[in-house]
């Protein structure tokens, strides 16, 4: 199933396991990942494509057992490619509580198998991320602006996207600069 990006909820990702995140804007994955997922994760495992391919025993170990203490599961496999399908149509098919698994992906092509079996199966979630523009980094800093009560002009706001060169981590670290800088000022 095809989501898009800002349709991502807890009601809609709840009932699904496994998650494919591909495409250019990798701030807006990290978010999404942070905010939505770890935040009910009692644990999380971040692997790599290369290591779940070397190691399949121990990633099959890892997503069909169960704890005592700690229910919910968080497995983020990044760098993920077409060589990971098959042990992902593998695990679809089995039953597994409480986990979570999230592939994280660069650009795929429409050819790609991997993009099409998340989007045709009824079970995973796939969700394209596309680069920011402008437009929608301005949005981002003039929200955090006025969260945090800082009064900045609009000359300002837009040097500092400019500044960013589109990238949506730049802005948070360039915002989180401005935030600890004026400390209790607010201009």
């Amino acid at each position: 199933m095809i989501l898009k990006s800002f349709e991502i909820n807890k009601a809609k990702i709840s009932k699904s396991k496994l998650f494919l995140f591909y495409g250019a804007n990798q701030g807006f994955k990290e978010q999404l990942i942070s905010e939505i997922f770890k935040k009910d994760a009692d644990q999380v495992f971040n692997y790599n494509e290369t290591q779940v391919l070397t190691n399949e025993e121990n990633f099959y170990t890892e997503v069909l057992s169960d704890s005592f203490f700690e229910n919910r599961k968080l497995i983020i496999i990044s760098g993920c490619s077409d060589k990971i399908l098959n042990i992902i149509q593998d695990i679809s098919e089995k039953e597994f509580t409480e986990t979570k698994i999230i592939l994280v992906s660069d650009i795929l092509d429409k050819k790609s198998k991997l993009r099409t079996f998340f989007e045709k199966e009824r079970s995973t979630i796939c969700v394209p991320f596309y680069e920011d523009n402008n437009q929608t980094l301005v949005k981002i800093a003039q929200s955090f602006c006025y969260q945090k009560k800082i009064n900045i002009s609009q000359q300002s706001l837009n040097a500092l996207i400019e500044r960013c060169r589109g990238d949506r981590i730049n802005l948070k670290n360039e915002l989180t600069k401005i935030e600890n800088f004026l400390g209790n000022r607010k201009k």
